[in-house]
């Protein structure tokens, strides 16, 4: 596939145009194509098509555009990946006359740091060689006309580039010169930079007066039509042409680089919907520059997978990139919990300031070394996603307090001197519905508040999880909220990558097999939250080894700690419960159910004991029969001493047990902790 933006919009396919047939299927085009390899929000796409006023039916009518795409497209394959919260057209090197153009540019730019002048000049013109008109000209989208008018800036200013390196190293004749100067300045007669240019040629080329004539009409406009004389390089330039300045005659000897070369930009790209996280960013925003001192400013950012902290560091490092122009580094250190070696990122980086590979050391200190001489004078930023370990990081540290550095892991990192360490933590319950809002529709989450509500808690306020879940509803329109929540334990596509990019599978492998065990059957316990005794009865193991084992499992941010002024309280959200059911096979259907019948004796036992407490009268329950799991004495009375306050929290439980038991054909369970209720239902 060849795709051509820099002039009208078109698409080829072994040399032929391919007919994209409707308006709206161009400008989606367009719009991927200008964000090629990055995915584009379906909200960007609808505002794109429709500007401001998009129809009802606007996202569904765009799923429409990119399947029509997907067949005009497809060349035997499909090119456009649908990921939340949109699509991504994948183009390979060499198939964008853009990215082809900006090659071309970036090559230039080394060969001016290399003092070969008239190379860069020979891959300026090469890349102006690709435009055959403004850029995307017949698309009228007002979003890609704006993007359109970016690039035709762009386009001017290397032409600008490329006639300043011709005439400061005399690689062009001057009256050939003057004729694109010319045709320039008519197009664009207010930019001082190109009457320079044009005068300085029209002098070289013997045309004084003519030179002094254009410097005249230049002042008349500005006078008369802004009410300004022009600026201090042209009045300059005037003034020596009037003189003869011998140094106007001839190619100026060599000077600093006319063309600055810039660090690398490997920053991922941002996200158009970031979400909460206000006072967090302020404080890696807020990081200064040491006054007194020469150690890097680095700041740490952690918490569970699918928390935010890669979301929150690029789009803060986003911002702070204007701040460090010698470039901006992004390297992620781990993979499926393996990590990355310094060694090979340290080559990465070197090569990404334009080392060649056999400058390279092969030692990791060596490298190390090398990279910190690099940068002792730059001011630079380093993004290290997803660190493992201390001794990951130190190698990849600048030696500069001019530089700085962002790290995010999911362990603490005590170790490593920071100037700012911020823990993240899931979403409040109005960040949540926010950014549930932006990506399936404000009105679609307000219209059932409650039902997004617990979607929320399903996902455990986890922003990851929020938003594949909301992308999910966002490409079903005909799903409700509630219909989302009942999917979290489907084991569907999107809940694997869910786990994947979370963590959970190397997170559950690592857990001893007794907490395996417990993470295995915690489904059984269909409660919002549960005391620390649950999974004594679930393992047949004490009360205190029950703690450990969820305190192992809370570790590995398998359960949530709720604190309670009664005690701690444990809670799994739906999409880890999903999980955890799925592990379920492991255990074996007789174990489950065993560990199920426990279960249900230990809430009739203390579903007994609250009922005598709160003076209910004597029960002959049909229940007599049904196995009881006895806690400690001294633990049991703790707990039901305020009996009619151990209902309430555990209300809902024991309905829900009741109705478990039932299905499961534990009878006389279900009808002891039914009796068991009365006396609560009576006060």
């Amino acid at each position: 596939m060849e795709y051509r933006i820099l002039g009208p919009l078109e698409a080829r396919h072994e040399g032929a145009v391919l007919e994209v047939s409707g308006t709206r299927q161009m400008t989606v085009l367009g719009l991927l194509l200008v964000e090629a390899n990055r995915i584009v929000p379906v909200d960007r796409l609808v505002d794109g098509v429709w500007n401001e006023a998009p129809p009802v039916t606007s996202r569904s009518q765009i799923h429409i555009c990119i399947s029509s795409l997907r067949r005009q497209l497809s060349g035997g394959r499909d090119l456009v990946d649908t990921c939340a919260p949109g699509y991504r057209l994948r183009v390979a090197e060499g198939e964008l006359d853009l990215h082809t153009f900006e090659a071309h540019v970036a090559a230039a730019h080394a060969a001016v740091a290399d003092g070969a002048p008239q190379r860069a000049a020979t891959e300026l013109r090469s890349a102006l060689s690709l435009w055959h008109g403004p850029a995307l000209a017949g698309v009228g989208s007002r979003l890609l006309r704006g993007v359109a008018t970016a690039l035709d800036d762009r386009r001017l200013a290397v032409h600008e580039e490329c006639l300043e390196l011709e005439l400061a190293h005399g690689l062009g004749a001057p009256h050939e010169l003057v004729g694109e100067l010319t045709a320039l300045v008519a197009a664009r007669p207010r930019r001082e930079r190109l009457l320079v240019l044009l005068m300085t040629a029209l002098y070289r080329a013997g045309r004084q007066a003519e030179a002094l004539e254009e410097y005249r009409r230049a002042r008349a406009r500005f006078v008369g039509e802004l009410g300004i004389e022009p600026g201090e390089e042209l009045r300059g330039l005037y003034q020596r042409i009037l003189v003869h300045d011998p140094a106007l005659s001839r190619p100026a000897e060599p000077r600093p680089i006319p063309v600055r070369s810039r660090g690398p930009r490997h920053l991922p790209a941002d996200i158009v919907d970031f979400t909460g996280r206000r006072r967090s960013l302020e404080r890696l925003l807020g990081v200064s520059e040491p006054r007194d001192g020469t150690a890097v400013p680095t700041v740490v950012v952690t918490g569970r997978g699918g928390v935010g902290k890669t979301t929150l560091a690029v789009h803060a490092a986003h911002r702070l990139a204007p701040d460090f122009p010698d470039g901006q580094l992004f390297a992620r250190l781990s993979h499926d919990g393996v990590p990355e070696d310094p060694h090979d990122i340290l080559g990465r980086f070197l090569r990404a300031y334009g080392f060649a590979d056999q400058d390279i050391p092969d030692g990791a200190e060596e490298r190390a070394g090398t990279f910190r001489d690099h940068m002792a004078d730059r001011r630079a930023l380093v993004v290290l996603d997803d660190a493992v370990s201390e001794s990951q990081v130190f190698p990849l540290l600048p030696g500069t307090s001019l530089c700085r550095v962002v790290v995010t892991s999911r362990q603490p990192l005590a170790g490593l001197p920071a100037a700012v360490r911020v823990r993240l933590t899931p979403f409040t319950e109005s960040s949540a519905l926010e950014l549930a809002g932006r990506i399936a529709g404000r009105a679609r989450i307000d219209a059932d508040r409650g039902a997004a509500t617990a979607l929320n808690e399903a996902c455990g306020y986890l922003p990851l999880a929020l938003r594949l879940a909301a992308a999910r509803l966002a490409s079903h329109p005909h799903w409700t909220v509630a219909d989302m929540i009942s999917r979290l334990d489907s084991g569907s596509s999107w809940l694997d990558d869910l786990e994947d990019q979370t963590g959970v599978h190397p997170a559950y492998a690592g857990l001893s097999s007794e907490a395996r065990r417990l993470f295995r059957l915690l489904p059984l316990v269909e409660a919002a939250d549960f005391a620390s005794w649950v999974g004594a009865p679930l393992l047949d193991v004490s009360v205190a080894r029950s703690e450990a084992l969820l305190d192992e499992l809370a570790d590995a941010d398998l359960v949530v700690v709720r604190p309670h002024t009664d005690g701690t309280r444990y809670w799994v959200p739906g999409w880890i419960r999903g999980f955890a059911r799925r592990r379920q096979a492991e255990e074996g259907e007789e174990s489950v159910r065993k560990a199920f019948e426990r279960l249900l004796g230990a809430l009739l036992h203390l579903s007994e004991k609250a009922h005598r407490h709160q003076g209910g009268h004597h029960l002959q329950l049909a229940g007599n029969g049904a196995s009881r799991w006895e806690l400690p004495g001294s633990l049991s009375e703790r707990l039901v001493a305020d009996s009619a306050g151990w209902y309430t929290r555990e209300r809902s439980w024991v309905l829900t047990a009741v109705r478990q038991a039932t299905t499961a054909g534990f009878a006389e369970h279900a009808w002891g902790l039914a009796m068991c209720t009365v006396t609560f239902a009576e006060v």
